[in-house]
């Protein structure tokens, strides 16, 4: 599956997620290279059920040896965060090359708060949620990691011409 594949899956599933992280930074304008998709899902049963189901139907697995129900269990996915400081829960396709889905299991900025400030993007026949300006600055600030540091130079001068 290609980056284009797994948001159409979303779409078509009626999936509640923002689209947020690099191919975020590149719908808002900053072209650059990523190699995943990091979404953050509304956590609510009927949108997990229908994410779940979607990610089945597409051959998407957990990178992890577990079930893909486990994005379900909270008090797992905390201690997951607590004991092995993951961030996000990742599927892949079969294929050697899949793109990667990152589901952030502890978004800086919550998924009501992303959804409400989020725009529209088309994306050849879908148009799909992507994070704003600024919930995509404050996702990444306070990260370390220097490509972070770059999409938030960059993101603010779009923002400083809009």
């Amino acid at each position: 599956m290609n980056m284009f594949d797994l948001l159409k899956m979303l779409d078509e599933a009626k999936v509640e997620f923002v689209l947020v992280g690099g191919l975020a930074v590149a719908l808002r304008g900053y072209q650059r290279v990523t190699m995943d998709v990091d979404v953050v899902l509304a956590m609510d049963a009927g949108n997990l059920q229908r994410f779940f189901s979607a990610a089945k139907a597409s051959g998407l697995r957990p990178a992890i040896p577990v079930e893909i129900e486990s994005l379900a269990n909270p008090e797992l996915i905390e201690q997951w965060y607590r004991e092995k400081g993951m961030l996000a829960f990742s599927l892949r396709g079969v294929q050697t090359m899949a793109t990667v889905i990152d589901i952030l299991v502890k978004p800086v900025v919550p998924f009501a708060d992303l959804r409400r400030a989020a725009t529209m993007v088309e994306v050849g026949p879908i148009s799909i949620p992507v994070a704003s300006i600024d919930h995509l600055i404050e996702m990444k600030t306070g990260t370390g990691r220097s490509k972070d540091m770059i999409d938030i130079e960059e993101l603010q001068k779009i923002r400083a011409v809009k």
